[in-house]
């Protein structure tokens, strides 16, 4: 596999955990709309339902993070480089 397609596939990733992100927070903020209308809450539906995807997507976000940094620490790539002027 070249380098080309393996840093494609890591923005894809990328751009996958932020519309996972945008649906968890536009999914939950949908139900609180249709609560809203449903019981007349006056926007309380909506704010309840936007902090909830929030919570929920930041969650999502972290766990990927996590598990990202235990890829990187089990390839071994990140450990770090000696200067050559060191004393």
């Amino acid at each position: 596999m070249s380098p080309k397609n393996s840093s494609s596939r890591e923005y894809y990733k990328y751009a996958g955990l932020g519309f996972e992100f945008a649906a968890v927070v536009g999914l939950f903020g949908y139900f609180g709309y249709l609560a809203d209308q449903r019981w007349g809450w006056n926007g309380k539906g909506i704010m309840i339902g936007g902090g909830v995807g929030l919570v929920g997507g930041i969650y999502l976000l972290a766990k990927q993070g996590f598990e990202m940094m235990r890829e990187l620490d089990a390839s071994g790539d990140n450990e770090p480089h000696e200067s050559e002027d060191s004393d």
